[in-house]
């Protein structure tokens, strides 16, 4: 019968569907293999016409008899077959009814762990165990589940057009290694990578034997073709979990860490790294450990939870988590030190790297990370087999991109004591043993009989370009070879493999990788900057494009994190002597033959990370070359338009630095270029333009102020509606629109202060954008464009021309604010609507919306302890102490008839108000909060001057807000 079915067209495999579907499998193997057979063989050609109730059915009748036991006893030579097609049979069920996976998960997990261990160790007769059902843990039960793609695009540097977050992630900033540069590639996270890279195996043919040497003998007894059909039951094991892992929510998916994963040393041995450990077959241990790895992507939420601490009476989850994380720790330790099969490695590492990524070290006793550290340097410092270097310092660059390095990391990755300073450390305080810490110091760093062999090596290597390096010129020397420093045996590692030439390019990009890693802790890289220059310029250089691009983002980011800070007087020689090593190789790497676009943008981006102390050091002809070079690049109609943008970004940044702030000439040399690209198809582009119109109007803004010069009407004009314009776009362009537009208008507000004969015209062009920032601030959309939106109109209001020359703007303003400060679920929002109301000078600005907005703030300040989310409560104190600065602000303008209708409002809200107010007057610092502690005294030296029938409203308000003891 299986013969006939794979004769027949697939259309006509249908029909025999509703039959085949329902049948049980039959005592004897054989016969039942042969059933299972034809079932897979029917199923596979179904597609889209399956009927659900029929495959869940299935799947039910294929479970069945492995719970029964029915073939526990069976000598059958097909028994292996009969378990490998049943178990690929359920995975391509599970595949497709996510329904059935979630509802049927305790009996399919069961039956996996039954055969996960199925001559695991080449036993002969191998031994079938009788599933049982695995109950999930009650304690994942509670948490929440967790999104694995975070946004992709958002911390990605080359589509965004303002400044980076300060602290980079590995996870977003990780692009694709070994394929072509691209877009494409720049949204798949790290993890994600680590995941697509040999998914394959499990599915090869063939065999390799890489058995473990307790087992030796076993493989020698069982016959190789047995060994197969053994090896193919539990590889089937292991898909069928992947299918079922994929389909469960994280929310279910946690519930079964303990039966995935160990819970303690040696107490239990169906779990994935017992199999990755003393599997018999290489196969076998590479896919379990890459499962592993799949599994334990985007598990970071639910590890934050572990914790080495808890109390001594019970044992909490906390504590019993940090224990299964160590223990998993130790595992894959364990496996580096007695694998030798060069897969099996890779994937080892690859799965260690993504657990490094999501562990929460500074919860979690010392000790581990030395554990693991030492055979990861170890493999990384053999280089006979690329793909397990890589995956070593791919381990390396995860646990250096830690945001806050803990003592035990500092010294993992080889910082001495007096280093360490200069580094962010984070950790519990747990008692350690200072004399075991210079021991683990010791035994990390490199022998003196290999520093000496590599110091000799140095020394022969510069022999011969010391003549060519003297007639240099200092600052230029990037082809010296100084001493490989020696503060990180890391970092040592990596500039050896990128000083050498015969380093393969996946190598060199993961070297590259790790150094980008580093300057997130730049204390790593402190006096190094000659080494870094040397190589840097080297990979720019480089044949592969791969290699060039990843040489020009570590660039970008170490420049990034030397410009955050002033250099220190020390260093400052140091960034400037690298800066001019590296100008002339980023010049000739941007305008060689075919240099792709994403290595062009990262280029632009390194330059706009030149510090403002070091630009202004460079030479006056070097900068001119520079402004020079990149106003060409973002002018070029031939050029792409994402690298035009990424030099008008750079343009932009360099119209803050001083000597091209009061540059009138060059500042609307760049407003005028930015004006090309804000109506450009693509969104990226608009972003980084948008961006660079906010900097360009600040700039405009900050010069306008104290010189006599000041921008042509014609080109304020054409600026203020583009940014009009760009404020219907998306958000991430709106944000940066609204802030320009808002500097843009304060300068149009001062010019309206002379009159002109086009004063008519400028006004309601002036109130046509008012009326667009407002409409941003009420409609829905980013919190970060309404509190820009806020504070641009924060700043208007100052100019008495924005309520005198635009009447009923009032009736827009008051209302919206309102409404922002009482309801909108953004603190930050909140704390910047307040603050326009602090900017409004006279009450009769206010008109008839004083009262709502009095309201709208004793409101405010009672919902103010109403958390929505946790994230805000470190916003709460702030939002607060902006509502009483404001109620300060509105009685120091209120007329006596607004008395009566404020002491009706306060009287309601009394009980909430009050301790809210003595809370924010005693936790500010004297100099802000005078304010609040005059308040009360200057409305009671208004009681005699006020109306007997309003004087006790404004006794009740005076009562109330006292602060004295």
């Amino acid at each position: 019968m299986h013969t006939l079915l794979k004769s027949l067209p697939g259309q006509h495999l249908q029909s025999f569907w509703p039959i085949l579907s329902i049948l049980s499998l039959p005592q004897d193997a054989e016969a039942a293999l042969l059933l299972v057979m034809c079932q897979e063989t029917v199923y596979v050609e179904l597609a889209e016409s399956e009927d659900p109730k029929l495959s869940q059915y299935l799947a039910n009748n294929l479970l069945q008899p492995h719970y029964e036991g029915r073939w526990v006893s069976s000598q059958s030579e097909k028994l292996p077959l009969l378990l490998a097609h049943t178990l690929q049979l359920l995975q391509k069920i599970v595949s497709k009814n996510a329904d059935y996976a979630e509802q049927h998960a305790p009996e399919l997990m069961g039956c996996i762990l039954a055969h996960l261990t199925y001559a695991a160790c080449g036993e002969n007769p191998a031994k079938l165990h009788v599933p049982r059902r695995v109950q999930p843990a009650q304690q994942a039960a509670a948490y929440g589940a967790e999104e694995e793609d975070q946004s992709n695009s958002s911390h990605n540097k080359s589509s965004s057009g303002g400044k980076r977050n300060k602290v980079r992630k590995v996870r977003p900033r990780q692009k694709q290694k070994n394929g072509p540069s691209g877009d494409a590639a720049h949204s798949i996270p790290q993890e994600r990578l680590l995941l697509l890279s040999n998914i394959d195996y499990g599915c090869l043919t063939g065999d390799t034997e890489a058995c473990t040497l307790s087992d030796s003998e076993a493989q020698q007894a069982a016959p190789k073709a047995l060994r197969q059909q053994q090896a193919s039951v539990r590889i089937s094991a292991l898909h069928l979990m992947s299918a079922l892992t994929k389909q469960l929510p994280r929310r279910s998916l946690y519930g079964y860490w303990h039966v995935i994963f160990p819970s303690d040393e040696g107490s239990q041995t169906h779990h994935l790294l017992h199999l990755a450990k003393n599997d018999a077959n290489s196969r076998c241990r590479a896919l379990a450990l890459q499962l592993a790895g799949q599994l334990l992507y985007g598990s970071k939420g639910y590890l934050s939870q572990a914790h080495s601490r808890g109390p001594c009476t019970f044992t909490p989850f906390s504590v019993s988590l940090a224990r299964s994380v160590m223990t998993v720790y130790r595992s894959l330790t364990s496996i580096l030190d007695r694998e030798y099969a060069p897969p099996v490695l890779t994937q080892c590492l690859k799965c260690l790297a993504i657990l490094v990524q999501a562990t929460p070290f500074d919860h979690l006793e010392m000790g581990f990370v030395y554990e693991f550290v030492l055979p990861v340097k170890r493999l990384a410092k053999t280089g006979g087999n690329t793909p397990v270097t890589v995956a070593a310092l791919l381990v390396m660059e995860m646990l250096v991109a830690t945001p806050r390095l803990t003592q035990e990391m500092a010294c993992a990755v080889g910082l001495c004591p007096s280093q360490r300073m200069e580094v962010q450390l984070e950790g519990l305080h747990l008692q350690h043993n200072e004399e075991q810490e210079r021991e683990h110091l010791l035994e990390l760093c490199d022998s003196e009989a290999e520093e000496e062999n590599e110091h000799d090596h140095e020394q022969k290597h510069g022999q011969g370009q010391k003549q060519r390096q003297e007639q240099v010129d200092p600052p230029k020397r990037l082809t010296e070879q100084p001493s490989i420093p020696r503060n990180s045996w890391l970092l040592r590692m990596v500039l050896r493999y990128l000083n050498c030439p015969t380093t393969e390019p996946p190598l060199r990009l993961e070297c590259y990788q790790v150094l980008l890693a580093m300057t997130t802790h730049i204390g790593l890289l402190r006096k190094e900057q000659a080494h870094l220059g040397r190589v840097i310029a080297s990979g720019l250089m480089y044949a592969n494009a791969d290699v060039r691009l990843h040489a020009a983002r570590c660039l970008d980011s170490m420049g990034y994190q030397m410009g955050r800070a002033l250099p220190e007087p020390s260093d400052r020689d140091l960034e400037l002597s690298f800066w001019l090593g590296l100008l002339p190789h980023i010049f000739a790497a941007f305008c060689a033959e075919a240099a792709p676009g994403p290595l062009k943008c990262a280029l632009c981006d390194s330059l706009s990370n030149i510090g403002a102390v070091t630009f202004e050091d460079l030479p006056t002809g070097l900068r001119r070359s520079l402004v020079t070079f990149l106003s060409g690049c973002s002018s070029d109609d031939a050029e792409e338009p994402l690298v035009r943008a990424a030099a008008l970004r750079a343009l932009a940044v360099f119209a803050h630095h001083p000597s091209l702030k009061a540059n009138l000439v060059f500042v609307e040399n760049v407003a005028e270029l930015t004006l090309r690209l804000t109506s450009d198809t693509q969104m990226a582009v608009r972003i980084k333009a948008a961006w660079a119109l906010g900097n360009i109007s600040d700039a405009l803004l900050a010069g306008g102020s104290g010189n006599s010069e000041r921008v042509y009407d014609e080109l304020l004009d054409r600026l203020i509606q583009t940014a009009t314009k760009c404020c219907s776009d998306h958000d991430k362009v709106r944000a940066n629109a609204v802030r320009a537009l808002g500097n843009l208008l304060q300068l149009q507000l001062q010019l309206l202060a002379v009159q002109r004969p086009d004063v008519a015209q400028e006004k309601t062009q002036a109130q046509t954008a008012i009326i667009k920032l407002l409409d941003c601030m009420r409609t829905a959309g980013g919190a970060k464009v309404k509190w820009n939106a806020c504070y641009a109109i924060g700043s208007l209001v100052k100019h008495r021309a924005f309520f005198s020359g635009n009447a009923g703007l009032g009736d827009l303003l008051f209302p919206s604010l309102c409404q922002l400060i009482v309801q909108h679920a953004n603190f930050k929002v909140r704390i910047n609507a307040t603050a326009v109301l602090l900017q409004v000078e006279q009450r009769a600005d206010f008109g008839f919306h004083f009262t709502l907005v009095w309201r709208s703030l004793l409101q405010a300040l009672e919902r103010s302890n109403a958390l929505d989310s946790f994230e805000e409560y470190n916003h709460r104190d702030g939002l607060q102490q902006q509502l009483c600065l404001a109620i300060v602000h509105l009685l120091a303008l209120a007329l006596p008839i607004d008395l009566p209708a404020c002491h009706e409002d306060l009287e309601h809200c009394v009980d909430v108000v009050v301790p809210n107010w003595r809370r924010v007057a005693y936790r500010m610092i004297p100099e802000q909060s005078a304010p609040l502690f005059t308040c009360s005294p200057l409305l009671e030296q208004r009681l005699h001057s006020t109306a007997i029938t309003q004087r006790p409203a404004l006794n009740f308000i005076v009562k109330t807000l006292r602060l004295d003891p």
